[in-house]
């Protein structure tokens, strides 16, 4: 969806945008409290890399969902069943959850923006005991702020297991919805000052985009609603119960960003019944005073039309004044049909 300076140049849209399909790339992440190694998965399958001190956490960060031989591939040592390695390669699936005997997939909507563009990208996790992979359908995600805390010594992610790097890139993602949210308001609040002021159609047609906009993320969140509450309440075997804590927080601003959503497309459906209403109004206006004036007109039209006709035996016709005192009567019938249209508060 295309956005930036969408409504100072009403020429400009934000049309949804559908991802396509890039090479697959992968980078892997092994760290514990002391020591991070980052690689990619070439080189960690190559060298078989591994902390110094055990135990640790592996994190496979996987781009792209283009190669499904590669795809298979990661997900072979692990024994994931081939149904679930289908959900990752088709995207556009709901998000859930589903628990297997040694691990759990989730599937989530990952939404942000690339320069002018929001994403919509459909993100599977693996969650098993001491490994996290994560399925990416593009090269570009919203998990910058956790590659800076891995890389940060005395982080408490470095310190806590698989369940506790879950519950980051759940976090991760729920931020990404707010600054989305965040920027389409700022967008929002430019088109009504810019409605108000002087909106045409196209402007009207950028407001109709942002509430596109906003109907794809509330059906992108809606459903991550039902997975928190699962994890919540069901016991998912793999997530400890003080990790449980901060997923109800995640919960928490799940229902904020649906809140904001609702809120946000309310507020483009009043700016759309105010501008309709405006144009109604400004229409209404110039129907009234294209009215007056023909209503003005009709009678003398009239009188022009009577005295216009040139039949001999007219007496007015010989009548030395008749000519300005016709214009005197008609000059007399204008202006009391605008005092009475006046009086009458009809402008």
């Amino acid at each position: 969806m295309k956005n930036g300076t969408a409504m100072k140049n009403s020429d400009k849209k934000i049309p949804s945008v559908t991802v396509m399909k890039n090479s697959t790339e992968a980078e892997v992440y092994l760290y514990n409290e002391k020591t991070v190694i980052q690689s990619t998965y070439a080189e960690y399958t190559k060298k078989n890399h591994k902390c110094p001190e055990a135990p640790y956490i592996t994190w496979i960060n996987v781009d792209g969902i283009s190669d499904t031989k590669f795809i298979e591939e990661i997900c072979a040592p692990y024994k994931i069943h081939p149904l679930i390695i289908e959900d990752i390669l088709v995207p556009n699936q709901r998000a859930k959850i589903e628990e297997y005997d040694n691990y759990s997939y989730f599937v989530l909507k990952m939404i942000y923006y690339d320069h002018d563009e929001i994403i919509f990208e459909q993100l599977s996790v693996l969650l098993l005991d001491h490994v996290v992979i994560t399925f990416g359908e593009t090269k570009g995600d919203v998990f910058k702020p956790i590659r800076t805390r891995l890389q940060t010594q005395g982080s408490p992610l470095r310190s806590r297991g698989a369940d506790y790097l879950l519950y980051n890139l759940l976090d991760a993602i729920v931020d990404g919805y707010f600054d989305v949210l965040e920027r389409l308001g700022e967008e929002i609040d430019a088109g009504e000052e810019e409605l108000l002021d002087k909106g045409d159609i196209s402007t009207l047609h950028s407001m109709r985009e942002f509430k596109k906009s906003l109907l794809y993320m509330h059906k992108a969140i809606w459903p991550l609603r039902e997975v928190l509450s699962r994890i919540n309440h069901d016991n998912v075997h793999l997530i400890l119960p003080e990790t449980q804590l901060y997923l109800r927080d995640v919960y928490d601003h799940i229902y904020q960003a649906i809140d904001t959503t609702e809120t946000y497309r309310e507020l483009l459906s009043g700016l759309m019944d105010l501008y309709l209403s405006s144009i109604s109004n400004r229409m209404n206006e110039i129907m009234k005073v294209l009215t007056i004036i023909s209503t003005i007109f009709i009678p003398l039209t009239f009188l022009a039309g009577v005295y216009g006709m040139n039949f001999k035996h007219m007496p007015e016709l010989s009548m030395q004044l008749g000519y300005p005192i016709l214009w005197v009567v008609m000059i007399v019938v204008a202006v009391a049909m605008l005092i009475f249209f006046k009086r009458r508060r009809w402008f």
